[in-house]
């Protein structure tokens, strides 16, 4: 072959390895960006956690988190945080006891995503600063029905959790070829 076809040839291979070349940085880019921001949201679950296991009230604990709070968290436009505390029932006698039940939780943010944690029937919390259900020792609506089996409390034990819940607007065009990362990234911690 001559120079005109050794140039053709290689014009027809840059033309089947360019768009491969091109989707792999893609995927680079989207999921780098993904991680970086699933290790914001994981930062801010992790000091949720340890700011209430601490005694802080609810509400001066998410008003923390929301001033540590970067992109692409934002509890104004898209984010929500759930601050719960379980409890293990400890008083004989009582319909919760050695159940574990939901005791205290504050929400905030725009996203109106609910809890991992679910309960058996409604909650209803007392006011701020640390919104405390009524009676957790006979409403058997705050018994928690999905906890992790790997999760144990102890008779009369508080468990602290958060979660922080996020929109991810992807970076790159790769959502046109099949190729997606979740609307919705997610963190839980548990203290």
């Amino acid at each position: 072959p001559g120079r005109a076809g050794r140039a053709g040839q290689t014009l027809v291979e840059m033309a089947f390895v360019l768009p491969i070349i091109l989707m792999v940085s893609l995927g680079v880019v989207e999921v780098s960006y993904a991680l970086l921001h699933q290790h914001v949201i994981s930062r801010l679950t992790r000091e949720g956690a340890n700011l209430i296991s601490r005694d802080v009230a609810l509400l001066d604990a998410s008003n923390a988190i929301k001033t540590m709070s970067t992109t692409p968290v934002d509890f104004t436009n898209g984010s929500q945080l759930v601050l719960s505390v379980l409890k293990k029932g400890s008083t004989v006698g009582t319909a919760n006891y050695d159940k574990v039940v939901l005791y205290q939780r504050y929400s905030i943010g725009t996203l109106g995503t609910p809890s991992t944690l679910t309960t058996a029937g409604p909650a209803v919390f007392g006011p701020a600063p640390d919104f405390k259900v009524a009676n957790s020792d006979s409403d058997t609506n705050l018994r928690i029905t999905n906890l992790p089996a790997s999760v144990d409390i102890s008779r009369g034990g508080l468990l602290y959790i958060a979660e922080v819940f996020t929109q991810h607007a992807s970076l790159t065009p790769l959502d046109k070829f099949g190729v997606t990362i979740p609307p919705t990234l997610k963190s839980i911690a548990y203290f």
